[in-house]
Protein backbone atom coordinates (compact mmCIF):
# COMPACT_ATOMS: atom_id res chain seq x y z
CA UNK A 1 0.00 0.00 0.00
CA UNK A 2 1.21 3.37 -0.89
CA UNK A 3 1.06 6.43 1.27
CA UNK A 4 -1.81 7.98 -0.71
CA UNK A 5 -3.92 4.86 -0.27
CA UNK A 6 -3.26 4.84 3.47
CA UNK A 7 -4.20 8.54 3.65
CA UNK A 8 -7.45 7.89 1.79
CA UNK A 9 -8.27 4.96 4.07
CA UNK A 10 -7.61 7.03 7.20
CA UNK A 11 -9.70 9.92 5.78
CA UNK A 12 -12.58 7.52 5.01
CA UNK A 13 -12.48 6.02 8.51
CA UNK A 14 -12.36 9.48 10.08
CA UNK A 15 -15.35 10.57 7.97
CA UNK A 16 -17.32 7.52 9.14
CA UNK A 17 -16.45 8.25 12.78
CA UNK A 18 -17.51 11.91 12.46
CA UNK A 19 -20.75 10.90 10.71
CA UNK A 20 -21.50 8.35 13.46
CA UNK A 21 -20.92 10.94 16.18
CA UNK A 22 -23.20 13.42 14.40
CA UNK A 23 -25.97 10.82 14.07
CA UNK A 24 -25.58 9.94 17.75
CA UNK A 25 -25.85 13.64 18.67
CA UNK A 26 -29.02 13.95 16.56
CA UNK A 27 -30.63 11.11 18.52
CA UNK A 28 -29.70 12.79 21.81
CA UNK A 29 -31.07 16.12 20.56
CA UNK A 30 -34.34 14.43 19.45
CA UNK A 31 -34.79 12.92 22.93
CA UNK A 32 -34.10 16.30 24.53
CA UNK A 33 -36.65 18.01 22.26
CA UNK A 34 -39.24 15.31 23.03
CA UNK A 35 -38.74 15.89 26.76
CA UNK A 36 -39.04 19.66 26.30
CA UNK A 37 -42.24 19.21 24.25
CA UNK A 38 -43.77 16.97 26.92
CA UNK A 39 -42.82 19.48 29.62
CA UNK A 40 -44.36 22.33 27.62
CA UNK A 41 -47.57 20.35 27.06
CA UNK A 42 -47.77 19.54 30.76
CA UNK A 43 -47.25 23.21 31.60
CA UNK A 44 -50.01 24.31 29.19
CA UNK A 45 -52.33 21.68 30.69
CA UNK A 46 -51.69 22.85 34.24
CA UNK A 47 -52.10 26.52 33.31
CA UNK A 48 -55.38 25.76 31.52
CA UNK A 49 -56.68 23.81 34.51
CA UNK A 50 -55.66 26.57 36.89
CA UNK A 51 -57.28 29.27 34.78
CA UNK A 52 -60.47 27.26 34.45
CA UNK A 53 -60.59 26.58 38.17
CA UNK A 54 -60.14 30.27 39.00
CA UNK A 55 -62.72 31.27 36.37
CA UNK A 56 -65.24 28.78 37.73
CA UNK A 57 -64.65 29.97 41.31
CA UNK A 58 -65.12 33.58 40.23
CA UNK A 59 -68.31 32.69 38.36
CA UNK A 60 -69.73 30.77 41.33
CA UNK A 61 -69.00 33.72 43.63
CA UNK A 62 -70.71 36.17 41.26
CA UNK A 63 -73.81 34.11 40.47
CA UNK A 64 -76.81 34.90 42.60
CA UNK A 65 -79.63 32.37 43.08
CA UNK A 66 -81.84 34.71 41.00
CA UNK A 67 -79.32 34.64 38.17
CA UNK A 68 -79.09 30.86 38.26
CA UNK A 69 -82.89 30.70 37.91
CA UNK A 70 -82.53 32.63 34.63
CA UNK A 71 -80.18 30.09 32.99
CA UNK A 72 -83.07 28.32 31.26
CA UNK A 73 -84.93 31.52 30.37
CA UNK A 74 -82.35 32.96 27.98
CA UNK A 75 -80.29 36.09 27.52
CA UNK A 76 -83.25 38.49 27.55
CA UNK A 77 -83.97 37.64 31.17
CA UNK A 78 -80.62 38.98 32.42
CA UNK A 79 -79.91 42.35 33.96
CA UNK A 80 -76.95 44.32 32.58
CA UNK A 81 -74.72 43.19 35.44
CA UNK A 82 -75.74 39.55 35.03
CA UNK A 83 -75.02 39.80 31.31
CA UNK A 84 -71.56 41.18 32.09
CA UNK A 85 -70.91 38.26 34.45
CA UNK A 86 -71.94 35.74 31.78
CA UNK A 87 -69.89 37.59 29.17
CA UNK A 88 -66.76 37.64 31.36
CA UNK A 89 -67.10 33.98 32.29
CA UNK A 90 -67.69 32.93 28.71
CA UNK A 91 -64.86 35.05 27.31
CA UNK A 92 -62.35 33.64 29.79
CA UNK A 93 -63.41 30.04 29.22
CA UNK A 94 -63.43 30.42 25.42
CA UNK A 95 -59.99 32.06 25.45
CA UNK A 96 -58.51 29.07 27.26
CA UNK A 97 -60.33 26.61 25.02
CA UNK A 98 -59.39 28.49 21.85
CA UNK A 99 -55.76 28.75 22.90
CA UNK A 100 -55.59 25.03 23.62
CA UNK A 101 -57.11 24.36 20.19
CA UNK A 102 -54.75 26.76 18.43
CA UNK A 103 -51.73 25.19 20.13
CA UNK A 104 -52.89 21.75 19.01
CA UNK A 105 -53.42 20.42 22.52
CA UNK A 106 -55.55 17.25 22.36
CA UNK A 107 -56.98 18.18 18.95
CA UNK A 108 -56.99 14.47 18.10
CA UNK A 109 -59.25 13.85 21.12
CA UNK A 110 -62.44 15.68 20.16
CA UNK A 111 -64.44 14.59 23.25
CA UNK A 112 -62.22 16.84 25.38
CA UNK A 113 -63.42 19.93 23.51
CA UNK A 114 -67.00 18.80 23.10
CA UNK A 115 -67.24 18.01 26.81
CA UNK A 116 -66.00 21.52 27.59
CA UNK A 117 -69.00 22.93 25.74
CA UNK A 118 -71.29 20.73 27.82
CA UNK A 119 -69.63 20.97 31.22
CA UNK A 120 -67.71 24.25 31.34
CA UNK A 121 -69.83 26.35 29.00
CA UNK A 122 -73.02 24.81 30.36
CA UNK A 123 -74.71 24.04 27.06
CA UNK A 124 -77.42 22.25 29.00
CA UNK A 125 -78.87 25.74 29.68
CA UNK A 126 -80.58 27.91 27.07
CA UNK A 127 -78.83 31.11 28.18
CA UNK A 128 -75.32 29.74 27.52
CA UNK A 129 -76.26 28.23 24.17
CA UNK A 130 -77.80 31.55 23.08
CA UNK A 131 -74.73 33.49 24.17
CA UNK A 132 -72.39 31.15 22.29
CA UNK A 133 -74.50 31.20 19.14
CA UNK A 134 -74.96 35.00 19.16
CA UNK A 135 -71.42 35.98 20.16
CA UNK A 136 -68.95 33.21 19.27
CA UNK A 137 -70.10 30.76 16.60
CA UNK A 138 -69.95 32.99 13.53
CA UNK A 139 -66.79 34.73 14.73
CA UNK A 140 -65.03 31.40 15.19
CA UNK A 141 -65.94 30.42 11.63
CA UNK A 142 -64.23 33.54 10.27
CA UNK A 143 -60.83 32.01 11.04
CA UNK A 144 -59.59 28.77 9.49
CA UNK A 145 -57.79 28.14 12.79
CA UNK A 146 -61.02 27.77 14.76
CA UNK A 147 -63.49 26.22 12.30
CA UNK A 148 -62.92 22.73 13.73
CA UNK A 149 -63.58 24.00 17.24
CA UNK A 150 -66.68 25.83 16.01
CA UNK A 151 -67.91 22.59 14.46
CA UNK A 152 -67.53 20.77 17.78
CA UNK A 153 -69.43 23.59 19.48
CA UNK A 154 -72.14 23.31 16.83
CA UNK A 155 -72.45 19.57 17.49
CA UNK A 156 -72.69 20.20 21.24
CA UNK A 157 -75.28 22.94 20.67
CA UNK A 158 -77.41 20.74 18.45
CA UNK A 159 -77.21 17.76 20.82
CA UNK A 160 -78.11 19.82 23.88
CA UNK A 161 -80.82 21.97 22.30
CA UNK A 162 -82.32 19.56 19.78
CA UNK A 163 -82.14 22.41 17.23
CA UNK A 164 -80.07 22.52 14.06
CA UNK A 165 -77.81 25.47 13.32
CA UNK A 166 -77.92 26.68 9.71
CA UNK A 167 -74.85 26.97 7.52
CA UNK A 168 -72.24 29.36 8.96
CA UNK A 169 -72.33 31.37 5.74
CA UNK A 170 -75.90 32.52 6.39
Amino acid sequence: MELIEIAQLVTGIATLIVASVLIWQMFIQKKTLDIAHNDADANVSLMAMDTRARTNEWFAENCSPEMIDKFDKGLNSLSKKEFMIIESYFRSTMRVLGTEWRLGRLTDFKPYYKNTFFAELRFDHKLFREYWLDNWYKTMNLSDTYTGLAELGKEAYEESSGEKIGDSNE
